[in-house]
């Protein structure tokens, strides 16, 4: 089994894309579906080859049930504003019907029915997996839940027609997974220096001119605070023209609103539009132009993405060693000379090798020191236990109490006067388990648990524009199959890597969890895993094990390393 994400999955839509079950209380009844997948010529800024399922308008003298259950199959044709599933409203529900609210996705594989509550109501139940919002935002729910949607049915010229329904379209699992495609948007963390990615879903029919739309929209709510936009409103960007060539490259007419902005501020605009269109995976490349002549971004103009570390470190018999030439010939090389003699636990290193720190073996002193003894050694906090660090690429050295009264410390590798107690309410009470910074310095990993139950969460760092945290945003909460997480850090910029037990076998097991495509399996773990760490970049793992062991794999297996140490990480 790979280590890295798996790739995309281009699912095909079933014949019948829908089951629907239709009927009184009393008894139901199947309703015979049908969607058909073709291609056809798409209109300006429209992709060309992209899915197109066709929608079924309402038959003659269709049943109040049949109504209910073409309307939502008819969410899959989004032509002329979704012409087809306004058939099936009457007048006033089609001036009021606002499609783009969101989208609800259920499960294809377990009955939907359509329940006749009484006089003209009916309740259209759902096996609900995901939410996506306005914005392109998905919330992917624990598990498949039960929803029961309201609608009203009344007669309209003879016919069978709904007067009331929510906003928002209902698409099933395989007909979201053929129509909409995930896209990164990049906005700039608040140092700009890096690009920090926001996830969101585009049909793929138009998905380049969503993209561009969504960047000038700006930031989810949940970054809003801990990112910078330089690409101007949607309105200035009206003029920015798409096309798409038949090799599926796109090219963008970049309008003046971004042409005109000063020379950094363009480049990282650009930067932006460039780099969230390539995350598009039907799209080949990107042509950025301005009146027919094509911009180009060369490399020290490019802001690019901020990917996680590759070379693995542990804590040595002594001191913070490199793992990157296992061998048993010669002593491990020491990375960190003032830690050399001394025992540590949990080492981090920055990424760009310099700013370093552990804990001492009893977790009850957070060490900072240096690659290269710029920095002398200091004991940063002392008290009660705390979690492993974290460092960021703006010279903290993140960690908090394992028993949390709602903060995390943001220790200075500089000097300990700017130490600062970063405030995280929704913290307060919980046992913490570890935290991580992503390579952005902007999105923070966060396991803790409240009684006996873990909870996994991702939040924004809000800092200023000198880098100095002052906030943390409210969580965002990341699904795993897995129960009593013991720990978890980054894998790849938009993927995870967890530590816990296997709900169904009850035995350890470790997973890469793309955000974008789900959870991937490492192989299977000896008994006695204490950590794990990984990185898409070095393409291997690492596990600590009871006794000081060390494992390494590149996906097919774990093998034992002659090194002593504990506490794998990658920097």
């Amino acid at each position: 089994m790979s280590l890295g994400p798996r790739p995309d999955r281009r699912l095909l839509l079933r014949t019948a894309s829908v089951g629907l079950v239709a009927g009184a209380a009393a008894a139901c009844a199947r309703i015979p579906t049908e969607s058909q997948t073709s291609s056809r010529p798409l209109a300006l800024q429209e992709q060309p080859g992209a899915p197109y399922v066709r929608a079924l308008p309402p038959a003659d003298d269709a049943t109040p049930a049949e109504v209910v259950a073409g309307f939502v199959q008819a969410g899959v044709g989004s032509e002329d504003d979704f012409a087809v599933a306004r058939a099936y409203l009457t007048d006033q529900a089609q001036a009021a019907w606002n499609p783009g609210a969101g989208i609800t996705v259920y499960s294809g594989s377990e009955e939907t029915r359509v329940q006749d509550d009484g006089d003209g109501a009916f309740s259209l139940v759902l096996r609900v997996t995901a939410l996506i919002d306005e914005r392109g935002v998905r919330s992917l729910l624990p598990a498949p839940a039960t929803r029961e949607i309201a609608v009203q049915v009344v007669e309209q010229d003879g016919q069978h027609r709904l007067d009331e329904v929510p906003d928002g379209i209902f698409l099933s699992e395989a007909a979201f997974e053929t129509l909409y495609a995930s896209a990164r948007l990049y906005f700039l963390d608040a140092r700009r220096r890096h690009l920090v990615p926001d996830l969101r879903w585009f049909a793929l029919r138009q998905i380049a001119a969503d993209v561009l739309r969504g960047l000038a929209d700006g930031p989810s709510p949940t970054l809003a605070d801990a990112v910078i936009n330089q690409i101007p409103s949607s309105t200035s960007m009206g003029a920015a023209a798409i096309s798409t060539g038949a090799d599926g490259t796109v090219q963008v007419a970049v309008p003046p609103a971004i042409t005109s902005l000063s020379t950094v501020s363009r480049y990282q605009a650009l930067s932006q539009i460039e780099a969230s269109l390539r995350s598009v995976r039907t799209l080949s490349g990107v042509r950025l132009v301005q009146e027919e002549t094509e911009l180009m971004l060369e490399e020290e103009h490019r802001m690019e993405r901020a990917l996680p570390g590759h070379r693995p470190i542990a804590a040595g018999e002594r001191g913070i060693i490199s793992l990157s030439s296992p061998s048993g010939d010669a002593p491990p090389t020491q990375l960190v000379p003032a830690l050399a003699e001394t025992a540590v636990a949990d080492p981090i290193i920055a990424q760009d090798g310099v700013l370093a720190a552990a804990l001492e073996p009893q977790r009850a002193v957070v060490l900072i020191a240096s690659t290269d003894d710029s920095i002398e050694v200091r004991e940063a906090a002392t008290g009660d236990a705390f979690v492993p660090p974290s460092i960021d690429d703006a010279g903290w050295v993140w960690t908090a109490t394992v028993s949390n009264a709602g903060a995390l410390l943001a220790l200075s590798g500089r000097a300990s006067e700017e130490d600062a107690k970063v405030d995280a309410t929704w913290l307060h009470g919980r046992s913490v388990t570890c935290l991580a910074l992503a390579a952005d310095a902007t999105r923070m990993l966060v396991l803790s648990s409240d009684d006996g139950q873990a909870r996994l969460d991702v939040c924004a760092v809000v800092r200023n524009a000198d880098g100095v945290p002052t906030s943390l945003g409210e969580p965002t909460p990341i699904h795993t199959e897995l129960t009593d997480l013991s720990w978890a850090g980054w894998y790849d910029e938009l993927a995870v890597l967890v530590l816990g037990t296997d709900a169904t076998s009850g035995t350890q097991r470790a997973l890469v969890v793309d955000l974008v495509t789900g959870a991937d399996p490492l192989p299977a773990l000896p008994d006695g895993v204490r950590r794990v760490a990984g990185s898409v970049i070095a393409e291997t793992a690492w596990v600590g094990i009871r006794g000081d062991q060390l494992l390494r794999s590149d996906g097919e297996n774990w093998s034992a390393v002659d090194i002593t140490g504990r506490d794998p990480a990658f920097y």
